[in-house]
């Protein structure tokens, strides 16, 4: 058996699919139940880990990985800015 490489459309198709479906999963999740919440996020946790992958696949395959990685690199920055100073407020 022959493994062949996903195409371009393949590729964008499988993020694509993952993230409508994690939307859904998200709004069916009952935020009320504990146990449910942690099925979602595990199921989360690995559907981002295979679009991410597929993404990234398809940057290195278009010639764009570090592009690519310096704005991933700076939207994580920014991210991690917010989350350090969440819920404080107050003036400048």
């Amino acid at each position: 058996m022959s493994k062949r490489e996903p195409t371009n459309a393949e590729l964008l198709a499988a993020a694509v699919s993952i993230a409508l479906a994690a939307r859904d999963f998200i709004e069916r999740t009952d935020r009320a139940s504990h146990q449910d919440t942690c099925e979602t996020l595990n199921a989360l946790h690995e559907g981002m880990a295979v679009a991410g992958g597929s993404l990234l696949h398809l940057a290195d395959r278009l010639g764009l990985h570090p592009e690519v990685d310096r704005m991933v690199k700076r939207g994580q920055s920014r991210a991690a800015t917010a989350r350090a100073f969440a819920g404080q407020g107050g003036r400048a």
